[in-house]
Formats: C-alpha cells, sequence, structure tokens
C-alpha cells in the first residue's frame, strides 16, 4: 500500500491509498466517526478498475486531522488484538 497526501490545512486532510478498496475506507471512516473532534470524515473508490481510495477527515481544530487518523489506527489496532484473543481462546 503507498499513501499519497493530496491536500492538507489545519482542519482538512485527504489522502491517496492506493491499492486499498471499501474494506480499509469504511474502516477507518467508521472509526474515524468516533472520535469527538473529528466533524466529518468520508472515503470513496478512485477507480473501480485500478483501485485505491480517498480518504478525506475534516476535524473542530482541536484535534489535527493527523493525529485523528494516527488515533484511529491505534483503535483498529487495539479491537483487532481484542478480537485475535477472543477468537484464539474460543479456536483453541
Amino acid at each position: 500500500m503507498s499513501v499519497k497526501i493530496v491536500k492538507e490545512d489545519s482542519h482538512r486532510l485527504e489522502l491517496e491509498l492506493k491499492d486499498e478498496d471499501h474494506t480499509m475506507g469504511n474502516l477507518l471512516r467508521t472509526t474515524l466517526l468516533l472520535d469527538k473532534h473529528v466533524k466529518q470524515a468520508g472515503y470513496q473508490i478512485i477507480h473501480p478498475l485500478t483501485g485505491g481510495i480517498k480518504l478525506v477527515v475534516y476535524t473542530d481544530g482541536e484535534e489535527k486531522p493527523r493525529e485523528a487518523i494516527l488515533k484511529a489506527l491505534a483503535k483498529i489496532e487495539e479491537d483487532a488484538k481484542e478480537l485475535q484473543g477472543k477468537l484464539s481462546d474460543l479456536l483453541k
């Protein structure tokens, strides 16, 4: 996966994530919207044949969009580890 910053200011960040699709886009969007400082988060598929998504995050300014994305990724990682532990116990 490659990541490219398309546009950025203090309240808005737009990224392109190559080789990603709805799975990553929806997971990031949903997790970002749990953050009280994120006012809007969304994504779109760049092109259905070539793949990739464009992720856009708007914050209220109390938290920078980069910080919001990093927090969302940490939350996703934490949730995945919790699920892994529960499944490991269940599948033994």
